[in-house]
């Protein structure tokens, strides 16, 4: 990392002490006007020709702090008060200039320590991405990112201490805290175990990333941020089947994460008109599939025999279409063979509208005009396939495969031989 120099470090220092500076002044301004207004009524009377008003003691005392270049002010003090104010305000003049001076260099030790910082931080998030390494799946031998590192492996294998850890992922943007116990079921007693996830950032955006495979189908994850595991879910599925993938990934208030599958809250962030610009760019056309992928079966949620959950129906009190799918017969055949192939290979479970409620007006399937501009549904996975499963990579390339035989190109997924190479994080 390339060293900052003095003027961009003096500068970070004034800026620190920049508060601290001015506060000084102020008060030091006010303990000077207040002496000089004491001295006015203490030399008045004895040098009414030197002292005529307040204003020739304010003068006064402040060229004692310059050594009155212009000789603008009277005769010193003749009165025993006025020599103990004058005392005062030679006190004064050694502070006006040292205060100021002192916090400015503080703050440049500061700009210096906090330089050093980064730089030590900047060392971390190689290391940090080094407990990321790929490692093989044993089901499909392809080489993926861990879904999530725990914070005592990362400090036994990278000898980083919490507080490095911690400080490491508010420095970098593609690294996330998690606490395991919320994927997990109520009737699991879950214990606290925090992670670190680490997420892609290919094709950066204001919310999160936008990758552009020219294809038919977009991979939603409107919750990346704030649902442990399902970015990792769905960015496999995209790269997989070759889809289009965009997730938002960032949240401007760290303490109120907001999801983009609900829209239209006047509180929204600025950067969802972004994620819906770039959504619908993606999924105009009747051929067209965005797949929003979220979570389910977390730890506020009762145990459900499935563990896919489809959500493609309207509330019917709208005037829409039904579905916010267009082609209704080629969507029923996706869900069936994903039902079947699931099934059969894995042996887990999928429902279609039934544990979660119909799309309603701010869903994000009814803001990219689903079942009108193009074919939109909702595909909830449970905790337990997401996170707890270790045949998710299984899971997800055959997942990709059905979606592409049924409503993408109706061709076999070719191999790429990238998933089979071994390297450090995204």
């Amino acid at each position: 990392m390339k060293r900052t120099n003095s003027f961009v470090l003096f500068g970070r220092a004034f800026k620190n002490a920049k508060n601290d500076f001015w506060v000084s002044i102020q008060v030091l301004l006010v303990a000077t006007f207040v002496l000089a207004l004491l001295f006015y009524f203490v030399e008045h009377t004895a040098q009414p020709e030197e002292y005529k008003n307040p204003w020739d003691a304010f003068v006064w005392a402040i060229t004692r702090y310059i050594g009155d270049p212009g000789k603008f002010a009277g005769k010193g003090p003749v009165t025993l008060v006025g020599r103990y104010i004058d005392t005062f305000i030679g006190i004064l003049k050694i502070l006006i200039f040292a205060v100021p001076a002192g916090l400015v260099a503080n703050g440049f030790r500061q700009a210096m320590a906090d330089e050093k910082r980064k730089r030590q931080l900047t060392t971390y998030s190689e290391r940090l991405k080094k407990a990321f390494r790929r490692k093989q799946c044993r089901y499909t031998r392809y080489k993926v990112v861990p879904r999530f590192v725990s914070i005592v492996d990362i400090e036994a294998t990278q000898r980083m201490s919490t507080k490095d850890i911690l400080d490491t992922i508010d420095f970098c943007n593609n690294f996330r805290l998690r606490n395991l116990a919320t994927t997990q079921n109520v009737s699991e007693h879950p214990q606290d175990r925090l992670v670190v996830e680490h997420y892609s950032l290919e094709g950066q955006t204001s919310y999160g990333c936008k990758i552009d495979r020219g294809s038919d189908i977009t991979i939603v994850s409107t919750s990346s941020v704030s649902e442990a595991g399902i970015g990792i879910f769905a960015y496999y599925i995209a790269l997989y089947g070759g889809f289009n993938y965009i997730s938002k990934e960032f949240d401007q208030n760290p303490d109120e994460p907001q999801s983009y599958y609900l829209v239209g809250d006047e509180h929204a962030e600025p950067q969802l008109e972004d994620f819906l610009k770039d959504l619908r760019e993606l999924t105009r056309g009747e051929n067209k599939w965005a797949i929003m992928m979220l979570s389910a079966s977390g730890a506020d949620e009762p145990q459900h025999p499935t563990q896919f959950h489809f959500v493609h129906q309207v509330q019917k009190k709208l005037e829409v279409q039904p579905t916010t799918t267009i082609q209704e017969d080629r969507f029923n055949q996706m869900y069936q063979a994903l039902c079947q192939m699931l099934d059969e290979e894995f042996q887990l479970k999928s429902d279609l509208d039934e544990l979660y409620l119909p799309v309603g007006k701010k869903n994000i399937a009814m803001q990219i005009g689903g079942g009108k501009d193009c074919n939109a549904f909702t595909l909830r996975t449970a905790f337990s396939v997401t996170e707890w499963d270790d045949r998710y990579i299984a899971i997800v390339r055959k997942m990709a495969e059905v979606i592409n035989l049924q409503i993408g190109t109706g061709k076999a997924i070719e191999e790429d031989k990238a998933w089979k190479e071994n390297a450090m994080g995204f």
